[in-house]
């Protein structure tokens, strides 16, 4: 029960600091800020982050993990190398509009990472690429998906709807939601191998 509810209290702290990182930036946000926002004491919010940037650390690491479960939950699902890089743009799109202050969040420029959480963050996304590159290892020896060099598949999957989704956060373009399907042909042609063709 205690670790329940020490769970229920970091996720209240963590939903807490969202609002006030999004209102605010995590410059112009105290501690006192988020306290007051989670209904809990300083000495709570220290306990469980260390700091302001704990706590914006573990926001970030614990959104990059939800997006990467989304993603995966998604690709494991995929029959086909069509499907599976069709799912990345798609899945990108709606995780994004669901969760657009998080996403905002994560592709802001605002957190100076401390070595462990720099750490945390490479293992995260190792583990993530790792398990990403699993999925697609078979459509590749199947000719489903091109045989490219190892580092240029998520630039041209992901790359471009990363691009227009910044747009789109800044307040400059329609909801991904509405292009997914142009990105999603667009990144199929970039990496559909010859049996696809």
């Amino acid at each position: 029960m205690e670790r329940a509810s020490t769970t229920s209290r970091k996720r209240s702290i963590l939903d807490a600091a969202l609002s006030c990182f999004s209102e605010n930036g995590v410059e112009g946000t105290t501690i006192q800020d988020i306290q007051r926002a989670a209904g809990c004491s300083v000495g709570s919010l220290y306990h469980h982050f260390g700091s302001k940037e704990g706590v914006a650390e573990a926001l970030w690491l614990d959104a990059i993990a939800r997006f990467n479960a989304a993603m995966l939950r998604a690709l494991e699902k995929a029959e086909s190398g069509e499907s599976a890089v069709r799912s990345v743009v798609t899945t990108y799109c709606s995780w994004t509009a669901r969760h657009a202050p998080l996403a905002r969040f994560l592709h802001s420029r605002d957190i100076e990472f401390s070595p462990a959480a720099k750490e945390s963050q490479k293992a995260l996304q190792s583990a993530y690429i790792h398990r990403v590159f699993e999925i697609f290892a078979p459509f590749a020896r199947a000719g489903e998906v091109a045989e490219l060099p190892l580092h240029t598949y998520v630039p041209l999957i992901s790359g471009p709807i990363e691009a227009y989704v910044r747009r789109w956060l800044s307040g400059d373009a329609p909801s991904p939601v509405k292009v997914q399907d142009i990105f999603a042909e667009a990144a199929w042609n970039a990496v559909k191998g010859p049996s696809a063709r």
